[in-house]
């Protein structure tokens, strides 16, 4: 089973593999950015504890990568960060099966909020789940263009799946380039 991810950093993955934060460069802008996505949720903008609030939701978190079961279509889309996304940035691929078998890949854990996020906007429904779980899963990329999710990221909507990576990095021989994107390698 393909698993996918939307990233705009192909060249520098093909070269050193995707790693997870807990690899990234602490000094680089990248590191910065990505943790400060979970601000809200860690109810702090310190490194320290938003380290602390993403290792507590499920053991391995840093060690981990967001995927997800499908590649949206390529079209226009209302959302205009998904919309950004499926024309501009490179989708790459991977074998689940292949990971899990090679022992990269050692738990599943799943974030769904399309429920909860209306309500609890910073809360994170996630639940670990069983590759078995995952393979019928479709996505409804028109769900966040709908009004009451527009304000929203997508993947506050579309379902996702992180996987807690051994070594915290996924070796580039397991990474096919699926799509290339118009904004190649820009952060």
């Amino acid at each position: 089973m393909k698993v996918y991810l939307y990233t705009y950093q192909y060249e520098q993955i093909k070269n050193e593999g995707y790693k997870s934060l807990s690899l990234l460069d602490k000094t680089s802008d990248l590191y910065r950015q990505r943790l400060h996505v979970y601000d809200k949720n860690a109810e702090s903008n310190k490194i320290e504890d938003i380290l602390a609030y993403l290792e507590e939701t499920f053991p391995g978190r840093l060690r981990s990568v967001c995927v997800i079961t499908e590649m949206a279509p390529v079209r226009e889309y209302k959302h205009s960060y998904l919309n950004y996304l499926v024309h501009h940035a490179n989708v790459l691929s991977f074998d689940l099966e292949q990971l899990i078998t090679d022992g990269i890949v050692e738990a599943i854990y799943c974030k769904d909020n399309k429920d909860t996020i209306l309500e609890k906007p910073y809360f994170e429904n996630i639940y670990q789940v069983s590759p078995e779980q995952i393979k019928n899963t479709t996505i409804d990329w028109q769900l966040c263009e709908t009004e009451k999710y527009k304000t929203y990221s997508p993947w506050s909507t579309i379902k996702h799946y992180f996987l807690v990576l051994k070594e915290g990095y996924i070796p580039s021989k397991y990474i096919t380039l699926e799509r290339k994107g118009a904004r190649e390698n820009k952060v």
